[in-house]
């Protein structure tokens, strides 16, 4: 009975720690092939240059957006991604036809950022100037462990 015992716990706590293991490697992976972007975001938009870091309260993003209006940036955060669109508007055609190279047309702006920790959007603050796009995110309070008495 008491080997039986032995086993019983022994299997259990493999059982637990291939579990962890598995939620462990899966978060790693998605942290890993988030930053590869692979989706539905059409060949023409540009992917702006992003530097990511963490204070002790919160998570800042700062992008170049260079030639874009602050009316024409949307930053929104989804399922702790932090989505930045941004539209370049010509505001008017020219049209020759001895051009031999056309370059400098594009459409937008999008950049899908995985953030490093949980943070509140709601307490968010974006600021633009000189085509440099800077977002405060406030981190989520840590979960602290309350303990309820029981009765």
């Amino acid at each position: 009975m008491v080997r039986m015992a032995f086993w019983f716990g022994f299997w259990r706590d493999i059982d637990r720690e291939m579990r962890e293991l598995r939620r462990r490697l899966r978060r790693a992976f998605e942290e890993a092939t988030a930053w590869l972007e692979v989706g539905p975001e059409p060949m023409s938009m540009i992917r702006p240059l992003v530097d990511v870091y963490e204070t002790p309260d919160e998570v800042v993003v700062v992008a170049e957006l260079p030639g874009v209006k602050k009316e024409d940036i949307e930053v929104s955060v989804i399922d702790n991604r932090l989505e930045i669109r941004a539209e370049v508007r010509r505001e008017e055609e020219v049209k020759r036809e001895a051009y031999h190279r056309r370059e400098r047309y594009y459409r937008g702006f999008l950049r899908r950022i995985p953030l490093p920790t949980p943070v509140d959007p709601s307490g968010a603050k974006a600021t633009y100037e000189d085509g440099i796009l800077t977002i405060r995110l406030p981190k989520l309070a840590k979960e602290k462990r309350h303990r309820i008495k029981v009765e």
